[in-house]
């Protein structure tokens, strides 16, 4: 992953909070995640302990209810600015149950403007070049997370 954020920082945040009424499930977090070429990064914690409410607010999907951050040296407020270069497994993946997992990720870099090209060295990275022809609902649990993660891997951070 490449940035333009000062200290060479994928993901930095001060203060980042999230209320849902009188609940807080995230609460003042100050976070700095660097850059380095090629990496993937992910949070681990009990449940309840604001991860998947931490990549969705990471993700413009929803927003602080206070605090500030960057994804790669874009504020959180233009997700639009670093979205492209940014590929994120939130929860369970969905994919179309009678595709292969390849045609599964043909489809997605297609709707996200991805060169098919892709798709192969992604399969081979998480370990489904084999399988790839497989309809998804073929696949055993471990397999979907997997294709979730390759489509993630889609994304070129550039």
């Amino acid at each position: 992953m490449t940035t333009a954020s000062p200290g060479g920082l994928a993901v930095a945040t001060r203060g980042l909070t999230k209320r849902f009424g009188a609940r807080t499930v995230v609460d003042h977090l100050d976070i700095a995640i660097p850059a380095p070429a090629g990496s993937v990064c992910g949070f681990v914690g009990p449940n309840g302990a604001g991860k998947t409410t931490t990549i969705r607010m990471l993700l413009g999907l929803i927003r602080p209810t206070e605090g500030t951050g960057t994804v790669l040296g874009q504020p959180l407020t233009n997700p639009a600015g670093y979205l492209p270069r940014v590929g994120a497994l939130v929860e369970a993946p969905a994919f179309y149950p009678t595709l292969s997992g390849r045609a599964n990720l043909l489809a997605l870099a297609r709707l996200a403007g991805i060169g098919p090209t892709r798709v192969d060295p992604a399969l081979e990275r998480v370990g489904l070049a084999e399988r790839s022809g497989d309809a998804f609902k073929r696949y055993s649990l471990g397999m979907k997370q997997r294709l979730g993660i390759a489509a993630a891997l889609l994304v070129n951070p550039g």
